[in-house]
C-alpha cells in the first residue's frame, strides 16, 4: 500500500480479508467433502464386506451364527 490514499488502503485491506475468507471457506468445504467421502467408504466397507478390499463384515462373530435367543419373555423385562 504505497501512497494510494485512505480509501484505497481500506479497499485493499477489505479485499485481502475477503480473499482470506474465501480461501478458508473453500478449504473447509474441501475438508468436509473429504470427510464425507471417507465416512461413506467406511459405512460401505462395514455394510458390504467385499467392497473396499474387505472379505467379511466387520464386527461379525465367527463363533456364533444366526440370531440371538432371548433368555426370558419380553413382557417380563418391562413389567413393573
Amino acid at each position: 500500500m504505497s501512497g494510494g490514499g485512505v480509501f484505497t488502503d481500506i479497499l485493499a485491506a477489505a479485499g485481502r480479508i475477503f480473499e482470506v475468507m474465501v480461501e478458508g471457506h473453500w478449504e473447509t468445504v474441501g475438508m468436509l467433502f473429504d470427510s464425507l467421502g471417507k465416512g461413506t467408504m467406511r459405512i460401505n466397507r462395514n455394510a458390504y464386506g467385499s467392497l473396499g478390499g474387505g472379505s467379511s463384515l466387520r464386527g461379525s462373530s465367527p463363533e456364533v451364527s444366526g440370531y440371538a435367543v432371548p433368555t426370558k419373555e419380553v413382557e417380563s423385562k418391562f413389567a413393573k
